[in-house]
């Protein structure tokens, strides 16, 4: 009895012993998970196209006419890739625009901007600029009251007085309505406004503006402006 016992001691110590093998967590013997594959980065969207600036004369019924919105077509053709991104990065003009719709044209003063800004705020294919078109109103006094005499000293080739409340008010503001640029296929800026405006270089460091208005194709309806450098 005694023999039995010390056997039955002996079996049940060598059951308590830990085994010298461990046993692997389930989470150690699963393979790991396959790496993440990186996205891929969107692809930029195709250049648009240049202004189509035969339909666009065709549909003012364009002459040869050097002033208003004929006028400025026709320096269009003749225009050079302009670079928006100027040395300061805050670059603003001020010119003459003709807004034509539904065959009746008023001239206004108009106003654009161009603002550097950092690439990772634009999208993939586009200038690391933000491009605003807008106008100077009546309601802005004296700033648009003594516009067109500034605008007559810039097509003279002479500097306004830097005392100008037209200058000072163009330099100053902050409400920009901005959108963001593309090169178009022949260098020329495509601002993707609501239906795109086009922008170039004219002589004397001039911008020439054609922005199409509500309805597209065969009708001339749009914004046909020249700028004068203010500040770049």
């Amino acid at each position: 009895m005694r023999l039995h016992l010390a056997a039955f001691a002996l079996a049940l110590r060598a059951c308590e012993q830990p085994s010298s093998t461990p046993v692997a967590s389930a989470s150690a013997a699963a393979p790991p998970p396959p790496a993440a594959l990186a996205s891929a980065p969107p692809a930029a969207a195709p250049a648009p196209p240049d202004l189509d600036l035969a339909a666009v004369q065709k549909a003012l019924k364009c002459g040869g006419e050097k002033t208003g919105a004929c006028g400025v077509l026709a320096k269009v053709a003749s225009c050079t890739a302009w670079n928006p991104s100027v040395p300061s990065g805050d670059g603003r003009w001020l010119g003459h625009g003709w807004l034509v719709e539904g065959g009746k044209t008023t001239e206004q003063l108009t106003l654009v901007r161009a603002r550097r800004v950092p690439t990772n705020e634009v999208g993939p294919g586009q200038l690391g600029v933000k491009i605003a078109i807008t106008d100077l109103g009546k309601q802005e006094g004296q700033a648009f009251e003594q516009a067109d005499r500034v605008i007559r000293i810039f097509e003279r080739s002479d500097t306004p007085p830097r005392s100008s409340p037209t200058l000072e008010h163009v330099k100053q503001r902050t409400e920009w309505p901005e959108s963001s640029a593309m090169r178009t296929v022949g260098a020329q800026v495509y601002a993707l406004t609501q239906n795109g405006a086009y922008l170039c270089e004219g002589a004397k460091r001039t911008v020439l503006l054609v922005q199409r208005g509500s309805v597209r194709g065969a009708s001339a309806d749009g914004l046909y402006a020249e700028l004068w450098p203010i500040s770049w």
